[in-house]
């Protein structure tokens, strides 16, 4: 069973865990629905071990989940930007195109083809979304504490982690033919981004609950 729990996987259980006990009692439903969409990358990452021990294949999984994480990161932002924008139609015409994307991969391709194509569009569709967060911010008038603000965090994380992910889709031949110790440079740069993305939300979760306390 030890197989089961990647870097990966111990990096979203503690994720998980500090998001259950800051944010299990908040009413957002943004921050709620975040709880799930950790359990799902959770539970995604496990059996995605267990498919791949056992069936030599864990792309359906994978394939599976990517349009989890395109729904709920596009709500996010969703939500954040809406803060400062009316972006409603702009996300949800992008959301639909991406999607269009994403079931005419396998329809060409097949379910067990891992859908890089879509995983590439969205990299670079939420690091511009995440670019028009801080710009927005950085024109709003109103003062934000940025070391308590929650949404500074959560999507401070979110920038890395798929800005990071774009570099490394864009130099993947030139990552493939090297390693870092005994490990491939794309599993080490890929948990170094996970260790930036969680570390960054839970200190979110830690601004959201403080900003809840300071509200009652």
């Amino acid at each position: 069973m030890r197989y089961l729990f990647s870097f990966i996987v111990i990096t979203e259980l503690i994720s998980l865990f500090f998001g259950i006990i800051f944010l299990i009692r908040d009413k957002s439903v943004f921050w709620r629905t975040l709880l799930l969409y950790l359990f799902l990358s959770v539970g995604t990452e496990i059996l995605g071990k267990f498919c791949a021990k056992t069936y030599h294949t864990n792309l359906l999984v994978y394939n599976i989940y990517i349009f989890i994480e395109i729904s709920f990161i596009s709500y996010g932002f969703y939500v954040f930007l809406n803060e400062y924008a009316d972006i409603k139609k702009l996300i949800f015409s992008v959301y639909l195109a991406i999607l269009i994307i994403y079931i005419g991969y396998f329809i060409f391709y097949g379910i067990n083809s891992y859908n890089i194509l879509t995983v590439s569009i969205i990299s670079v569709v939420f690091v511009v979304y995440a670019l028009m967060y801080f710009y927005l911010l950085l024109k709003d008038e109103n003062y934000v504490d940025l070391k308590f603000h929650p949404a500074f965090w959560w999507i401070g994380g979110t920038l890395i982690f798929y800005f990071g992910g774009t570099l490394a889709n864009f130099f993947d031949d030139i990552i493939r033919e090297n390693s870092f110790g005994k490990y491939g440079t794309r599993l080490f740069i890929y948990n170094t981004l996970n260790v930036f993305l969680h570390g960054f939300w839970i200190y979110a979760f830690i601004c959201r609950a403080r900003q809840r306390k300071v509200c009652q």
